[in-house]
């Protein structure tokens, strides 16, 4: 069977196709679209969902305690009120002051007052003699019968202008010497109200000289 040509011509050219194409594996797995990798966040999703669904619901942390605020007083505190100390009475009254030494000899005399007695003293002396010692003790045993009564004793002294001090201790001196002739015929010392003047005050009395006068409690006024 003859041919025609131009049949054969397009064999013969089918057949010089054929045998050049050629395939490249390389090239057509590069033409192959890669495969995605998964995000960090979903493979770690993946991961926890898989965890959850194997072993469960992992555990939960501890809540922290919730811190509590200091509460502010609305009102600062009151003051502390701290009591005085216990007044402690003595066991024991005070021993009485010796007795007065009593000189024959001492210069001195006593004049009695509507209200109690003056002693004189010799000039820069303190000593008494029998008779001033027993106008005091008088004085003394009245306020022993009557309890309310209150005995004051007042000295004074001579002296200069520019030394006071001198004949205010020797006021004082004298004022002592009375007071303890009062304790020691048992007149409380709380009852005696001693004040050593020196030269204030003086007057126109003997200077050298101490009172002892009965004070009487003020009436009660209606």
């Amino acid at each position: 069977m003859r041919i025609p040509p131009l049949l054969a011509g397009l064999l013969a050219l089918s057949a010089s196709a054929q045998a050049q194409v050629t395939t490249n594996d390389q090239s057509l797995n590069a033409l192959k679209p890669a495969p995605q990798k998964a995000a960090p966040e979903a493979a770690t999703a993946h991961r926890r969902t898989h965890a959850t669904h194997t072993h469960g619901a992992p555990p939960k942390k501890p809540a922290a305690p919730a811190q509590k605020l200091p509460q502010v007083p609305p009102a600062p505190p009151a003051n502390p009120v701290i009591a005085p100390p216990p007044l402690v009475m003595p066991a024991h009254p005070p021993p009485p002051p010796p007795p007065v030494p009593v000189l024959p000899d001492a210069q001195g005399a006593a004049t009695m007052l509507p209200d109690g007695v003056r002693i004189t003293f010799g000039p820069g002396k303190s000593d008494l003699n029998p008779a001033t010692l027993a106008a005091i003790r008088a004085i003394a045993a009245a306020a022993i019968a009557n309890p309310a009564i209150t005995i004051g004793v007042t000295a004074w002294a001579p002296g200069s202008a520019d030394d006071p001090s001198t004949p205010r201790r020797l006021a004082l001196d004298r004022a002592l010497a009375a007071r303890a002739v009062l304790i020691n015929a048992g007149i409380a010392s709380e009852r005696i109200r001693t004040v050593a003047k020196g030269m204030l005050d003086i007057g126109q009395a003997p200077p050298d000289r101490a009172e002892v006068v009965k004070i009487l409690p003020a009436p009660a006024k209606q």
